[in-house]
Protein backbone atom coordinates (compact mmCIF):
# COMPACT_ATOMS: atom_id res chain seq x y z
CA UNK A 1 0.00 0.00 0.00
CA UNK A 2 1.50 3.37 -0.62
CA UNK A 3 0.08 6.91 -0.59
CA UNK A 4 -0.84 7.29 -4.22
CA UNK A 5 -3.06 4.53 -4.63
CA UNK A 6 -5.12 6.32 -1.54
CA UNK A 7 -4.65 9.45 -3.11
CA UNK A 8 -6.14 8.33 -6.40
CA UNK A 9 -9.08 6.95 -4.52
CA UNK A 10 -10.28 10.58 -2.97
CA UNK A 11 -9.16 10.17 0.31
CA UNK A 12 -7.89 13.42 2.17
CA UNK A 13 -4.48 13.41 3.60
CA UNK A 14 -5.57 13.42 7.41
CA UNK A 15 -7.23 10.28 6.29
CA UNK A 16 -4.28 8.73 4.53
CA UNK A 17 -2.14 9.38 8.00
CA UNK A 18 -4.27 7.56 9.90
CA UNK A 19 -4.37 4.41 7.21
CA UNK A 20 -0.71 4.68 6.87
CA UNK A 21 0.10 4.99 10.76
CA UNK A 22 -2.50 1.97 11.69
CA UNK A 23 -0.47 0.53 8.35
CA UNK A 24 2.68 0.84 9.94
CA UNK A 25 1.78 -0.51 13.57
CA UNK A 26 0.18 -3.85 11.45
CA UNK A 27 4.07 -4.23 9.96
CA UNK A 28 5.48 -3.69 12.97
CA UNK A 29 3.51 -6.38 14.67
CA UNK A 30 4.04 -8.61 12.59
CA UNK A 31 7.88 -8.66 12.51
CA UNK A 32 9.74 -10.36 14.58
CA UNK A 33 11.48 -9.47 17.44
CA UNK A 34 14.85 -10.06 16.27
CA UNK A 35 14.77 -8.31 13.43
CA UNK A 36 17.27 -6.23 13.87
CA UNK A 37 19.97 -8.81 14.86
CA UNK A 38 18.64 -11.24 11.86
CA UNK A 39 19.96 -7.87 9.55
CA UNK A 40 22.83 -7.41 11.23
CA UNK A 41 23.95 -11.29 11.15
CA UNK A 42 22.75 -11.32 7.27
CA UNK A 43 25.13 -8.88 6.28
CA UNK A 44 27.71 -10.08 8.43
CA UNK A 45 27.44 -13.36 6.86
CA UNK A 46 27.11 -11.88 3.18
CA UNK A 47 30.41 -10.02 4.03
CA UNK A 48 31.68 -13.69 5.01
CA UNK A 49 30.85 -15.14 1.82
CA UNK A 50 32.12 -12.51 -0.25
CA UNK A 51 35.48 -13.00 1.41
CA UNK A 52 35.44 -16.89 1.42
CA UNK A 53 34.53 -16.23 -2.53
CA UNK A 54 37.73 -14.18 -3.13
CA UNK A 55 39.86 -16.79 -1.12
CA UNK A 56 38.31 -19.61 -3.58
CA UNK A 57 38.82 -17.61 -6.27
CA UNK A 58 42.38 -17.24 -5.11
CA UNK A 59 43.11 -20.88 -4.82
CA UNK A 60 41.61 -21.37 -7.84
CA UNK A 61 44.25 -19.63 -9.46
CA UNK A 62 47.28 -21.34 -7.65
CA UNK A 63 45.45 -24.54 -8.09
CA UNK A 64 45.83 -23.57 -11.97
CA UNK A 65 49.48 -22.68 -11.69
CA UNK A 66 50.26 -25.75 -10.35
CA UNK A 67 48.69 -27.38 -12.80
CA UNK A 68 50.50 -26.07 -15.23
CA UNK A 69 53.89 -26.56 -13.35
CA UNK A 70 53.01 -29.80 -13.40
CA UNK A 71 52.06 -30.17 -16.92
CA UNK A 72 55.64 -28.00 -17.46
CA UNK A 73 57.51 -30.96 -15.34
CA UNK A 74 56.26 -33.91 -17.09
CA UNK A 75 57.31 -32.35 -20.83
CA UNK A 76 60.82 -32.15 -19.19
CA UNK A 77 60.51 -35.72 -17.97
CA UNK A 78 59.65 -36.54 -21.29
CA UNK A 79 62.18 -34.86 -23.35
CA UNK A 80 64.83 -36.02 -20.83
CA UNK A 81 63.30 -39.73 -21.32
CA UNK A 82 63.82 -39.27 -24.99
CA UNK A 83 67.43 -37.97 -24.67
CA UNK A 84 68.18 -40.89 -22.71
CA UNK A 85 66.89 -43.69 -24.93
CA UNK A 86 68.24 -41.60 -27.89
CA UNK A 87 71.57 -42.25 -26.51
CA UNK A 88 71.08 -45.66 -25.47
CA UNK A 89 70.13 -46.31 -29.51
CA UNK A 90 72.67 -44.60 -30.74
CA UNK A 91 70.81 -41.78 -32.40
CA UNK A 92 72.44 -38.62 -32.47
CA UNK A 93 71.54 -35.98 -29.58
CA UNK A 94 69.99 -33.81 -31.71
CA UNK A 95 67.70 -36.09 -33.39
CA UNK A 96 66.11 -37.21 -29.61
CA UNK A 97 63.53 -34.26 -30.56
CA UNK A 98 62.42 -36.28 -33.21
CA UNK A 99 61.40 -38.92 -31.08
CA UNK A 100 57.44 -39.85 -31.05
CA UNK A 101 56.01 -41.65 -27.79
CA UNK A 102 54.26 -40.91 -24.60
CA UNK A 103 55.57 -44.50 -23.07
CA UNK A 104 58.88 -45.21 -22.89
CA UNK A 105 58.00 -48.50 -24.51
CA UNK A 106 56.16 -46.02 -27.98
CA UNK A 107 59.81 -44.23 -27.22
CA UNK A 108 62.04 -47.22 -27.40
CA UNK A 109 60.37 -48.87 -30.45
CA UNK A 110 60.72 -45.06 -32.07
CA UNK A 111 64.34 -45.09 -31.29
CA UNK A 112 65.04 -48.40 -32.64
CA UNK A 113 62.91 -47.53 -36.34
CA UNK A 114 65.16 -44.56 -36.44
CA UNK A 115 68.60 -46.34 -35.26
CA UNK A 116 68.20 -47.85 -38.31
CA UNK A 117 67.99 -45.71 -40.39
CA UNK A 118 70.92 -43.26 -38.77
CA UNK A 119 73.39 -46.53 -37.92
CA UNK A 120 73.25 -48.24 -41.23
CA UNK A 121 76.62 -48.43 -42.19
CA UNK A 122 76.53 -47.86 -46.59
CA UNK A 123 77.73 -50.57 -48.57
CA UNK A 124 80.36 -50.00 -50.81
CA UNK A 125 80.45 -50.85 -54.05
CA UNK A 126 82.62 -54.17 -54.87
CA UNK A 127 84.55 -52.55 -58.00
CA UNK A 128 85.52 -48.68 -58.45
CA UNK A 129 82.83 -47.47 -60.71
CA UNK A 130 84.41 -44.19 -61.87
CA UNK A 131 86.26 -44.48 -64.78
CA UNK A 132 90.24 -45.03 -65.04
CA UNK A 133 91.94 -41.41 -65.52
CA UNK A 134 94.82 -42.72 -67.58
CA UNK A 135 97.11 -40.20 -69.87
CA UNK A 136 96.70 -40.61 -73.82
CA UNK A 137 99.99 -41.68 -74.09
CA UNK A 138 99.65 -44.66 -71.64
CA UNK A 139 96.02 -45.40 -73.22
CA UNK A 140 98.70 -45.93 -76.80
CA UNK A 141 101.17 -48.26 -75.52
CA UNK A 142 98.14 -50.18 -73.58
CA UNK A 143 96.78 -50.49 -76.92
CA UNK A 144 99.45 -51.65 -78.68
CA UNK A 145 100.36 -54.26 -76.24
CA UNK A 146 96.87 -55.17 -76.28
CA UNK A 147 97.66 -55.72 -80.36
CA UNK A 148 100.64 -57.50 -79.70
CA UNK A 149 99.37 -60.17 -77.09
CA UNK A 150 96.20 -60.50 -79.77
CA UNK A 151 98.46 -61.72 -82.64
Amino acid sequence: MNREFLQNLGLEKETIDKIMAEHGKAIQAVKPADYDELKTEKATLEQKLTDLQKIIDTQKEKLSSIEDLKKEIETYKLKDLKTSIAIQAGIPFELAGRLNGQTEEEIKADAEKIAGFVNKKPTLPLKTTEPPQVDEKEQAYAKILENLKGE
